[in-house]
């Protein structure tokens, strides 16, 4: 009698990758730009299509928006591997912020964020965006399940979570041996004693076993979670993938079989950050060789399939409910010194002044909303609040010690930039048909700004820094916008908040002088009487240029456009710069799309949909316009133009002027 043989029992094996940036642009000369960090992730959905192998991805919210301003052109290459039905979106929150530190109203503001920029940029439904990615992997049950499971979510709630495979045990008290803390030991054996474990892991002084495996490899729901589902990363595969070597195949060929003897219902998930097989940032340069090496690997695997995780779970329900108590990766918890609940980057000492700006910013949102602030400027606030918590309170190795990144103390210090916008807001509510000018520390930086306000407009220049313009709200109609400033944009390194930033130019401002951004002003109000204000601004910086000249600045009551008048030294030419942000909001959520140049004679403007920036320059030669100047900002319209001598500027909202106005400057108040 012929015996029939058993099929070949498969694992089923699930690649996530987490590509997460910032506002990025391009031209640092610390890191990456965006052109190189799409280029590098187009180059693995790629591999995965010739492949044939499926993928999960998240694109962090922030990342989202960097590609739909810089490089649009990705979108169709994602789009292109969900139809072809090798890719599953992965949810999580906008700025991947540390959720546990934040208010269940912030959190599902992030998380809402998140799922609308994936709907308009990839073109994904949020109701086919089900598993979540927990921004690094932080865990409180009590805290994010009732976020997560949240009606409210344009998804209406995530089905699971991704969480790391150590969170399956409990961690009992610090005092004693815990289940989790026996795990750990197990798994440390597998990795490289360094700080970041980035690179090729040590061959696995012992194999793993499906006692190791077992409760680590299964889905499970969480207790008290209304019904999550915990999808365990494995430690081992993410030290593992991409393998480096011949041993290394040897390793993830034994993991993935002990993963396989813990029955059918046993899993293996892998989930990192994309930057690491696409080879960029911190991770080996050689990454995306190593991991295409892989994918040629695991498709001729018999006894291994890729699956994508909404299809394997369809039908399955989790055998056990678990607890999961906080926690995090193991080098968060352990190596770097953050602890299991993210406190001790949290609460260092260090990190406290940038905490205080977080905290600060989002006092001044709520405050402004209980005074009746435009509903539409506080959501521009709101957006900036939560792109400055981005990897809230990150740290690196100093001098011995974890410290908080630069990066990330950047990035924090610019929530002051709410302040502004909550104060805009609030001025909307306000208005009282007259022009103002004063001087005020406006965004808490400790240097006194200078406002001019009326009906139309709030004007906020720096006289520290280049006597810019570096905020220009337009306040007509129902809802404010932001025209001149991109705040929420990539700061680099840069804590200071108006200062120009140098490389890359991501934030020149308006009224920047090429080569005087820095240089100090003095402030002299000469008119501030309702019906117009004036402001003469003194430029006295040694050796400069421009030493001696002075700016003079007047809004009417009733006018939409701010004028500037520039009476030079003798002989004084100058190149200007005017970035402009037309609904700067707008920019941030749709990019590009509905973006248009206008021109005309003697000025340049920008359309952004409905909202309309513009600059017009009369001057004794007339001005020489730098057209065709990309622009060099991110969610900002470069206008370049020349000048010599007196010359006057108008920088308006709203329709633009028909025709220059005749070619003389007017004089100083």
């Amino acid at each position: 009698m012929a015996r029939i043989s058993s099929p070949v029992r498969r694992t089923p094996l699930a690649l996530v990758h987490h590509g997460n940036q910032n506002l990025i642009t391009d031209g640092y000369d610390n890191r990456e730009g965006i052109s190189t960090v799409v280029e590098r992730f187009a180059a693995v959905l790629d591999l995965h299509r010739r492949y044939r192998i499926p993928l999960h991805l998240h694109l962090s919210g922030t990342l989202l928006e960097a590609i739909a301003w810089h490089r649009p052109d990705f979108f169709a290459v994602v789009r292109g591997a969900w139809e072809a039905g090798l890719l599953e979106i992965v949810g999580s929150c906008y700025s991947q912020n540390i959720m546990p530190l934040f208010s269940p109203e912030h959190n599902l503001r992030q998380l809402n964020e998140e799922l609308d920029a994936i709907a308009r940029f990839l073109g994904v439904p949020a109701r086919r965006v089900r598993i979540a990615w927990v921004p690094e992997r932080v865990w409180n049950t009590e805290a994010l399940a009732p976020v997560l499971r949240h009606r409210a979510l344009r998804n209406g709630g995530y089905h699971a979570v991704l969480l790391d495979d150590r969170l399956v045990y409990l961690a009992g008290p610090a005092s004693a041996e815990s289940p989790r803390a026996a795990f750990d030991r197990q798994q440390v054996r597998w990795i490289r004693d360094d700080r970041y474990g980035h690179g090729a892991p040590e061959r696995l002084s012992q194999a793993p076993s499906t006692r190791d495996l077992g409760p680590s490899s299964r889905c499970h729901e969480i207790a008290g979670s209304g019904g999550l589902v915990l999808l365990p990363i494995s430690f081992a595969l993410r030290h593992l993938i991409p393998p480096w070597s011949e041993d290394a195949f040897d390793q993830v060929r034994t993991v993935l079989a002990a993963v396989r003897e813990c029955g059918p219902d046993a899993v293996a998930v892998y989930g990192d950050d994309l930057e690491k097989v696409a080879g960029i940032g911190p991770w080996a340069p050689a990454g995306l060789d190593s991991y295409e090496t892989f994918l040629a690997w695991l498709r001729e695997q018999p006894d291994v399939t890729p699956v994508l995780l909404s299809h394997y779970l369809r039908g399955r329900r989790p055998a056990r409910t678990v607890p999961v108590e906080p926690g995090t990766f193991f080098e968060l918890a352990h190596l770097w010194e953050a602890g299991e609940e993210y406190h001790g980057w949290w609460r260092n000492p260090a990190w406290e002044p940038y905490a205080r700006s977080l905290a600060q910013a989002e006092d001044a949102v709520t405050a402004a909303r209980a005074a009746g602030g435009n509903p539409a400027l506080l959501d521009l606030a709101d957006k900036h609040l939560m792109v400055c918590a981005y990897e809230t309170g990150w740290h690196v190795p100093g001098e011995g010690v974890m410290e908080p990144a630069p990066w990330s103390r950047a990035t924090a210090s610019h929530a002051r930039a709410s302040l502004v916008i909550a104060a805009a807001a609030r001025w909307m509510a306000q208005r009282d048909g007259r022009a103002h000018a004063r001087l005020h520390d406006i965004d808490g930086d400790g240097e006194d700004e200078l406002l001019l306000s009326n009906d139309h407009l709030l004007a906020v220049c720096s006289p520290a820094w280049g006597g810019r313009l570096v905020y220009l709200f337009d306040l007509r109609g129902r809802a404010g916008k932001l025209m001149v400033g991109n705040p929420s944009d990539d700061w680099n390194w840069q804590e200071e908040l108006n200062r120009a930033m140098d490389c890359p130019p991501n934030h020149p401002g308006a009224l920047a002088e090429v080569g005087g951004e820095h240089d100090p002003y003095s402030v002299e109000i000469v008119r501030t009487d309702g019906a117009r204000a004036a402001v003469v601004l003194h430029q006295s910086a040694p050796g400069s240029p421009l030493a001696g000249m002075r700016k003079v600045l007047e809004l009417n009551a009733r006018s939409r456009a701010l004028e500037v008048t520039y009476l030079p030294p003798p002989g004084a030419a100058a190149e200007t710069v005017c970035c402009l942000s037309p609904d700067y909001l707008g920019l941030l959520r749709t990019g590009r799309s509905r973006l248009a140049p206008l021109a005309g004679p003697g000025w340049r403007g920008w359309r952004n949909g409905p909202a309309v920036a513009w600059v017009a320059v009369d001057g004794a030669g007339g001005p020489t316009w730098q057209d065709g100047t990309p622009a060099g900002a991110g969610h900002g319209c470069l206008v370049r133009f020349t000048w010599a001598g007196p010359t006057r500027i108008r920088i308006g909202v709203g329709p633009p002027p028909t025709a220059a106005r005749p070619a003389r400057a007017r004089k100083a108040a």
